[in-house]
């Protein structure tokens, strides 16, 4: 993805908007990782279904056929680069987004879409290690 598409889509995407709900995540991510993610993961074309950026300290995904937020967390950072989610807020509007019936299936949605994200670029050589 190009630089400027990916400056235009920061633009577009709007944090969680509606009413969330809040689940104990605990969920680590490396400092490769985090490096990864303040670049954003972009999708590159229609099977390409999430948006992963983090912005400041704050990781949101977005579902990226309607730019709808599904996914937000504030990240405690570490010094030495990696981070950690506490609490996962998930969109709860039933028009917009279907969420699982129990917190882990959840939090194991979550964990997939961002093993997803990871294959993806780790398959096209921009993430060397995962």
């Amino acid at each position: 993805m190009t630089a400027d598409r990916a400056a235009s889509l920061k633009t577009e995407l709007e944090p969680l908007r509606g009413a969330r709900w809040p689940i104990r995540c605990g969920h680590a991510f490396s400092a490769s990782e985090m490096a990864r993610l303040r670049q954003g993961l972009w999708p590159r074309d229609m099977d390409d279904r999430w948006a992963v950026w983090l912005d400041g300290s704050v990781l949101r995904c977005w579902r990226s056929w309607t730019n709808t937020c599904i996914y937000e967390t504030q990240l405690s950072v570490s010094d030495d680069g990696t981070g950690v989610a506490i609490v996962l807020d998930v969109l709860d509007d039933k028009e917009a987004y279907q969420r699982a019936s129990t917190d882990a299936a959840e939090l194991e949605r979550f964990e997939g879409v961002l093993s997803l994200v990871w294959r993806r670029e780790f398959e096209s050589g921009q993430l060397t290690d995962i």
